[in-house]
């Protein structure tokens, strides 16, 4: 959790903050429903990112998953290769399918999520996200 990103920062999770500010005002005033919406945005902004965080875990998890098989794949490969003739008759290749169609699985889930994140950014490509905004800028930057 604490290793380098891509080239990027360190991947480290801060704990959340909590801010409580009074508001002389009541309830109805512009000013307090606009901090409202946007600390509701800052939240689920936060969850956003905690889920992301946890995805890129498990996607680093997979993808040491998926190097160890091919390794291993590869080194049975070559294994057999070097058998040559003393091909032994009584392999059971069988036994893999059901680890195949599992592997194979999730790589149609992984492109299909890919390419359904990819085709809504394309769409939305120039709008943002966030309400408010004139185009061109940004919605509100963490420091």
């Amino acid at each position: 959790m604490g290793s380098p990103g891509h080239g990027g920062p360190p991947l480290v999770q801060a704990p959340y903050t909590v801010l409580l500010l009074p508001l002389g005002t009541s309830r109805q005033d512009p000013g307090a429903q606009s901090f409202f919406l946007w600390l509701q945005m800052m939240q689920a902004l936060e969850r956003e990112q905690d889920a992301l965080w946890r995805g890129l875990e498990l996607l680093e998890q997979g993808q040491a998953w998926f190097a160890d098989r091919l390794r291993q794949t590869q080194q049975r490969q070559l294994h057999l290769g070097a058998l040559g003739q003393d091909f032994p008759m009584n392999l059971d290749s069988e036994a893999d399918s059901p680890q195949l169609t599992q592997i194979q699985k999730v790589n149609a889930c992984l492109r299909s999520l890919i390419q359904t994140e990819l085709s809504e950014q394309q769409q939305s490509k120039g709008a943002l996200a966030w309400p408010g905004c004139p185009q061109g800028q940004r919605g509100p930057t963490r420091v």
